[in-house]
């Protein structure tokens, strides 16, 4: 109902309605950012943490997320 975007699976129709909503009810207790799910929540809380749990394999450069060591 808010823009034109269309979705095959309802589960991503039920993120994307997120970005419409303005209520971030998902709070980080250090820095006191806010997010729209929990899942957001918890990759960024890895900022403060300085948990690197994703190891390259070839060089042993560590990253916080997946998606960073897959882009490296």
């Amino acid at each position: 109902p808010h823009c034109h975007k269309t979705f095959t699976r309802h589960h991503n129709l039920k993120s994307h309605l997120l970005t419409h909503a303005h209520e971030k009810p998902f709070l980080c207790t250090t820095c006191n950012s806010r997010f729209r799910r929990l899942h957001d929540l918890k990759r960024h809380t890895k900022l403060h943490t300085g948990e690197r749990p994703h190891v390259c394999g070839k060089c042993g450069r560590r990253f916080a997320r997946g998606d960073a060591l897959a882009r490296h």
